[in-house]
């Protein structure tokens, strides 16, 4: 049964990626229906951001007190609830709120899912369940590019979200009547206070979250808001969204293997500097190369970010052996605190950055832009130096 449990949360995470990514692919039929502009949409699209970050702590207490079961199934009928409310909308306060919901009820079920895994498989399996869960997730990346951009070219925008809220309100039934509803205990605030102040009091989970936030924020902005526009716009790509599939096929197989070599050589800390080196190069690279990037080079770099961010599975391992098991999910859900607070500025600061440098051609627009993604990944780059090794030791 834990298995059947498992590859339901992992549907679930899957949603949860196709809702936060599915703003790109709408840019333009938004932008000619609101008027947005590239600072506007920006923060449009990051509401979904702003509004998961708020949520975390609030989530880890949930499903540490409440358990799986009712913080999944209540969080995906929310979420069902904002696409519905998104695909209605009228006006811009209309549309913002939507997003906002869509957030919040997504915002528990990674927390969920990495709980799930610990608390029903073993320590050594953790990483690699969390890899191929990660891997699960991320083919929700895939639906929200090419595959959403043919639904609602058949359906129009409304139509496709009216979709994906009775998706999301489906998912939240058979959670309900098929994960088991494990222990209930009653909410402590003093022993939240308790574990939020040892977690903060651990130096390494400042460094690991900085290279968390940088890995997420990057690729996240990229690939859920900028990315076809980037590259419709550098490169004249009409099948953009298409390309931006590569970001997220890379991310998918890099979870794994992040994971895998982790457990193989015994370390947290070693992987994840190799990864987080070679994806602040690829940063470096798509921001000088410009529209002078050759297709075969651009592709390759395009998988290339997705592949190396795909060791976000390893600061949720080093999140979980850094903290008491009863703090798991607090733990985690203060990683992605800062981290996705971190994808919401970063995705407004660059339609900012392209509002800003308007008067500049379009490539040099651009490279203003994609330099703040490329200065994060150097940060985080530094995080994952100064990262502490956590892997148990036998």
């Amino acid at each position: 049964m834990r298995w059947i449990g498992l590859l339901l949360l992992s549907v679930c995470f899957h949603m949860t990626y196709v809702i936060r990514l599915s703003a790109g692919i709408l840019r333009e039929p938004l932008a000619a229906e609101f008027a947005l502009t590239a600072s506007s949409f920006g923060m449009m699209s990051s509401m979904v951001f702003y509004a998961y970050t708020l949520l975390q702590i609030p989530s880890g207490l949930l499903a540490d007190t409440r358990g799986v079961r009712s913080t999944v199934a209540g969080g995906m009928a929310l979420a069902g609830a904002g696409s519905l409310l998104f695909a209605s909308a009228q006006s811009l306060p209309v549309l913002f709120l939507g997003r906002v919901f869509m957030g919040v009820g997504v915002a528990g079920i990674f927390v969920c899912v990495m709980k799930f895994i610990a608390g029903n498989f073993g320590e050594d399996r953790f990483a690699t369940l969390s890899g191929v869960t990660s891997f699960i997730g991320n083919a929700g990346g895939i639906a929200a590019q090419a595959p959403l951009a043919l639904l609602v070219g058949a359906l129009a925008w409304r139509g496709a979200f009216l979709l994906l809220g009775a998706v999301c309100l489906a998912l939240a039934v058979l959670c309900f009547f098929i994960l088991p509803a494990g222990r209930r205990s009653p909410v402590s605030v003093s022993d939240l206070k308790k574990g939020v102040r040892a977690i903060l009091r651990l130096r390494g989970m400042y460094f690991t979250g900085l290279s968390y936030l940088a890995n997420q924020s990057c690729f996240l902005a990229l690939s859920g808001t900028w990315g076809v526009s980037y590259l419709r716009a550098v490169h004249g790509m009409e099948a953009a969204a298409a390309h931006m599939t590569l970001m997220v096929v890379g991310i998918m197989a890099g979870a794994v293997a992040a994971g895998r070599i982790s457990d193989r050589m015994r370390s947290r800390r070693r992987p994840l500097c190799l990864f987080a080196a070679a994806h602040a190069l690829c940063w470096g690279i798509l921001l000088l190369s410009g529209r002078a990037l050759p297709l075969p080079v651009l592709s390759g770099t395009l998988f290339s970010l997705g592949f190396f961010a795909g060791a976000l599975v390893l600061p949720w391992s080093m999140a979980k052996e850094m903290n008491p098991p009863q703090f798991t999910a607090v733990a985690i859900a203060l990683l992605n605190t800062a981290a996705f607070l971190a994808v919401a500025v970063l995705t407004s600061m660059m339609g900012v950055a392209l509002d800003a440098a308007a008067g500049l051609s379009v490539d040099a627009a651009w490279r203003v832009s994609l330099l703040l993604p490329f200065a994060v990944s150097v940060a985080g780059l530094g995080g994952a130096l100064a990262s502490p090794e956590t892997f148990p030791e036998r």
